[in-house]
């Protein structure tokens, strides 16, 4: 299945956070695919293979799961793609070949105008029949998942307890049900002065917590690294700004492992 995630041509609607959100899901139900960055053939990766940057090569080797590729799937590809697209015009032709090529198309938009009206036109061109919606930050109308995407950091947005029970309602809708299969770890320690948890893991994923202010905050990042080195990164992510945006409440531990197991 050809898994096409677009928003057109507006940029920074969470195209990316998406793609890795649905890697996520898809990955703890035990279902083995690909993620393809079409960025990386026009020229700087902007997307997933961007934002997994040093990951990929510990992902891609030590997964039994998931590859992360630059590029499109080749033609006649039979196994799950997940293909995260930058901004594209429909007077592009690759664009548009592509879209007779997917099976579903995750459409992502946000509140601006723009964003709207791009998604619309996408959609329209789309030849198939399955059409996902995805809203970033605002529900807009159409639209059945919602998300509270903040672009600086996806994982952090995906391990956002709402958000990641809204990654699996969306693969439940993209047709891939199951059982979640991950192994609860509940461990606490200190890295470097920072307390931190290692909460539950899965190939290739693990969710870390990490607490700043007396509060903590979650992130999903691939499993690849010591643990140490994670906490780190995760650490050096949450600054003012972000925190600002990112706020989660005291429970959301308890709405988070709710989210994983259903």
């Amino acid at each position: 299945m050809l898994i096409v995630v677009t928003s057109g041509g507006k940029g920074g609607t969470g195209k990316s956070t998406v793609a890795l959100g649905l890697s996520a899901i898809l990955s703890l139900r035990g279902f083995g695919h690909e993620l393809f960055d079409y960025s990386c053939g026009l020229g700087v990766c902007t997307g997933v293979y961007y934002y997994l940057s040093d990951f990929v090569d510990g992902v891609n080797r030590l997964s039994r799961l998931v590859r992360v590729r630059q590029g499109l799937p080749p033609q006649g590809y039979n196994g799950i793609a997940i293909v995260d697209l930058p901004p594209m015009s429909l007077a592009q032709p690759e664009f548009v070949e592509l879209l007779g090529r997917a099976d579903v198309l995750v459409v992502v938009s946000s509140y601006e105008p723009d964003s709207v009206v791009s998604a619309d036109r996408v959609v329209e061109a789309f030849p198939g029949g399955r059409v996902v919606r995805v809203c970033n930050r605002m529900p807009t109308e159409g639209c059945r998942h919602y998300l509270k995407v903040t672009p600086e950091s996806p994982f952090f947005v995906i391990g956002e307890p709402t958000n990641f029970k809204t990654f699996g309602e969306l693969v439940n809708e993209l047709g891939f049900p199951g059982e979640a299969r991950f192994e609860r770890v509940g461990r606490q320690f200190t890295v470097n002065g920072v307390r931190a948890k290692l909460v539950a893991r899965w190939d290739p994923y693990a969710i870390i917590g990490v607490e700043v202010s007396q509060k903590w905050y979650y992130a999903l990042m691939p499993f690849t690294r010591p643990i140490e080195d994670l906490v780190s990164m995760a650490r050096q992510m949450l600054g003012p700004t972000y925190l600002f945006k990112l706020g989660l409440e005291d429970s959301a531990i308890t709405r988070l492992f709710r989210a994983i197991k259903h």
